[in-house]
């Protein structure tokens, strides 16, 4: 595993670990169901104002901690808050019925039905005190052992002074004033219809995921497709070739396009045992390795450098600094092979 790919590992965790509390803090309070936490959120936000809350899908309770929701709604009421839930479907789930119980008034469409709930939330409400006058009514009905949704026709209107036939008549119920308009909440916003859904914790997490794990795999790309690294100090560090004498002003010049002429001494080397060894094919001069052959590097030679292959595969390429034979046979690249002193 290259250092690349290490240090975007270290990163992706880092920023796990991170993240990890950032999210938990930011669910809002011991993991509320969002529905529940966002009501909550918009009633401790006002003061001497009314909130209507919209339900237009059905709300599920999941496993959030709604009873310390309903404590937070009924405390930010004690601040002249009031309440009023209008229910535009047919059912809007446990988590409508837990926002009846906990408005001051409410709308319900004749032909609405009405969840029950589970006994520790209706523990949880009678402890609140949202079982007392006028709720005692719903309450009971939605204590129902059946676990079947209750039919709005059944007598909740009657028995319920809360509810009001539409918005205008239930804002009155709730003692609001017909010159301020009321503040609104829309549920579900999209992402918590029958369920809790990911939520803005949830959308951050998922974000710095796919965030780390883009930052992985272009570690993992440029890992792959880097050229393969060489001993020795890159090309351009390497000191300035006898041509260009060294204490001269101005940038070294490029290299021609095409190299000097070269003298080549004739290479009367004899094949080695078996016919192993590779002989080259014409004249060879000696030349310094600059970075390793693996299969193909860079060699000095007269002071320029050039691109030569390794002609000897099936022995260690030369390392920098060793020197190897070179032939031109072959057009516009260097082959390097073994010295002579080694062939014979």
């Amino acid at each position: 595993m290259t250092w690349a790919v290490k240090r975007a590992l270290a990163t992706l965790v880092a920023v796990l670990f991170l993240t990890v509390p950032l999210v938990g803090a930011s669910t809002g309070g011991g993991n509320v169901p969002d529905w529940l936490d966002r009501t909550a959120r918009e009633v401790e936000a006002r003061e001497h104002r009314t909130l209507v809350v919209t339900v237009r899908q059905t709300l599920a309770l999941g496993e959030g901690d709604v009873r310390t929701g309903m404590e937070r709604v009924v405390g930010a009421k004690k601040k002249d808050v009031r309440l009023v839930v209008v229910q535009t479907g047919l059912d809007s789930g446990p988590g409508g019925a837990v926002l009846l119980l906990l408005a001051d008034s409410a709308v319900v469409p004749r032909d609405a039905r009405v969840s029950t709930l589970p006994p520790d939330v209706l523990q949880s409400a009678r402890k609140l005190r949202l079982c007392d006058r006028p709720r005692d009514g719903l309450c009971q009905l939605l204590e129902r052992r059946d676990g079947q949704p209750v039919q709005v026709e059944t007598g909740l209107l009657g028995s319920d002074p809360r509810m009001a036939p539409d918005e205008k008549a239930a804002l009155q119920k709730a003692g609001h004033l017909s010159n301020v308009e009321p503040h609104r909440l829309l549920l579900p916003s999209g992402e918590d219809a029958d369920g809790p859904g990911l939520g803005p914790a949830g959308m951050l997490l998922l974000t710095l995921l796919a965030a780390g794990a883009a930052l992985f795999v272009l570690a993992v790309l440029r890992t792959r497709y880097r050229l393969p690294s060489v001993a020795g100090p890159a090309p351009t560090a390497w000191p300035a070739p006898v041509s260009w004498p060294a204490g001269t002003a101005g940038p070294m010049p490029a290299p021609p396009r095409r190299p000097p002429s070269r003298s080549w001494a004739a290479d009367q080397a004899e094949p080695g045992p078996g016919g192993q060894r590779a002989v080259p094919d014409g004249p060879v001069r000696p030349a310094t390795v600059r970075t390793r052959l693996h299969p193909q590097g860079y060699v000095e030679l007269d002071g320029w450098l050039y691109r030569a292959s390794w002609a000897e595969p099936y022995l260690d390429p030369p390392a920098p600094d060793a020197t190897v034979d070179v032939s031109d046979r072959r057009p516009g690249l260097l082959l390097a092979y073994s010295p002579a002193n080694s062939r014979h």
